[in-house]
């Protein structure tokens, strides 16, 4: 995620949106890579479920940047 900023101004400079989208695909196949492996809530370790879930909605904000830079919209929920 942290390279984002990155591919959007490559994007930008490139004048084409295939970055974002190659960019987008390759985040969400490994978050659900991560979400379908990793328990993300676990009473007995908050400090791994915190961390986790600010995974989680940092991985929704850069999802939703992404496919608004694409002109779609992101579903609240799923």
């Amino acid at each position: 995620m942290a390279r984002f900023p990155e591919v959007v101004e490559d994007a930008a400079a490139a004048e084409e949106t295939h970055g974002i989208t190659a960019y987008a695909t390759d985040l969400a196949t490994q978050f659900h890579a991560f979400y379908r492996d990793a328990r993300v809530v676990d009473p007995s370790e908050p400090e791994r479920s915190a961390a986790r879930l600010t995974l989680v909605r940092t991985t929704q904000l850069t999802l939703a940047s992404a496919l608004g830079l694409l002109g779609i919209s992101a579903p609240e929920a799923m």
